[in-house]
């Protein structure tokens, strides 16, 4: 495994894995170029500095390896610089209403407490009063949006993760605005749901966090048409299929499509291989066929090809430059 999936296993921080990794407290652990391997059976090194357990103890909570690992570089100096920082409740409120991604924060019990600006800005909403008696957990729509076992498990206390799910921005725009113009835009999220809990460790708040994963913008059909392409890029191109989608002839579609994009549908496909292309080549777990039949591509075929000519090198060489970051 990685140093990252091994931080995430035992509850470190990347940093720190590295760090026990290069003065071998780690049993197994190789490195590879600029990498470290980790055996899934390696067992947790024991952390000895943890001896000022006291922070623990006068936060409440526990406290980030990050933020632990500040505080052992700056623990010579006069004052440790964070003490501040969580004692100032002005500071924090201001966090959290700037936070550059939407959030809003709920009872237990799924009434809106909270959104944040980001939040409003998202569901152009008018007025900040447009929340209140907004009840999430009884939203008859969970189930047909496709998070009502987001929600539920959310709600139990799980820390819950959900990716590219499609954001009903209609619906949410005529809800918070009151503005029922027709949308010429789409848009896809993750989602992350949490608790806060209070000194009896029982629920006292659920904060949800979303983040875009895919955006359209532009005419219907077009956009439909990407969705489509982004959502089955490990299938054969087929122009029939994609613009019987759209209730149009191979030849129309593509004249709209590129009309509207400045490529072709094909194009458009071919640049989504690519870019899957060079997020599996980061993996060096996978060899450069391995990379090209995860994609369903054919190395000898025309996408390789394509592949030096939009990024100006071959896989072999672009897995070289990115592995040796």
């Amino acid at each position: 495994m990685t140093v990252k999936e091994a931080g995430e296993k035992w509850g470190l921080g990347s940093r720190i894995v590295t760090l026990y990794c290069a003065e071998g407290k780690i049993n197994g652990a190789v490195k590879k170029g600029n990498l470290w391997l980790i055996p899934e059976d390696a067992v947790k090194p024991e952390d000895r500095r943890r001896k000022k357990a006291s922070i623990k103890e006068e936060t409440g909570s526990a406290v980030s390896q990050d933020i632990y690992d500040l505080y052992e570089q700056s623990k010579h100096q006069d004052s440790w610089p964070f003490e501040s920082l969580y004692e100032n409740k002005e500071l924090f409120a201001q966090i959290i209403k700037h936070f550059p991604y939407p959030l809003h924060i709920c009872a237990p019990d799924g009434t809106m407490l909270f959104a944040n600006e980001a939040f409003f800005e998202f569901v152009k909403s008018p007025t900040r009063e447009l929340i209140k008696g907004n009840n999430i957990r009884n939203n008859p729509n969970l189930d047909r949006w496709g998070v009502k076992d987001f929600v539920r498990r959310s709600y139990q206390g799980e820390i819950v993760h959900a990716y590219d799910l499609r954001v009903p921005l209609q619906e949410l725009i005529e809800k918070y605005s009151g503005n029922a113009e027709l949308l010429s835009e789409s848009l896809y999220h993750n989602m992350t749901a949490f608790p806060i809990r209070d000194a009896h460790h029982k629920i006292a708040y659920i904060v949800t966090v979303f983040t875009t994963s895919r955006y359209y913008q532009g005419r219907d059909e077009v956009i439909r048409g990407k969705e489509y392409i982004d959502e089955h890029w490990k299938e054969e191109f087929d122009i029939d299929k994609l613009s019987g989608i759209v209730h149009m002839s191979r030849y129309h579609y593509t004249r709209l499509f590129k009309q509207h994009t400045g490529i072709t549908p094909y194009t458009y496909y071919q640049d989504v291989k690519i870019s899957k292309l060079k997020e599996k080549l980061c993996d060096i777990n996978l060899s450069i066929t391995q990379v090209f039949d995860e994609c369903c591509v054919d190395y000898n075929g025309n996408i390789s090809k394509k592949f030096k000519q939009k990024i100006g090198m071959t896989p072999s060489q672009y897995r070289a430059m990115m592995t040796q970051k």
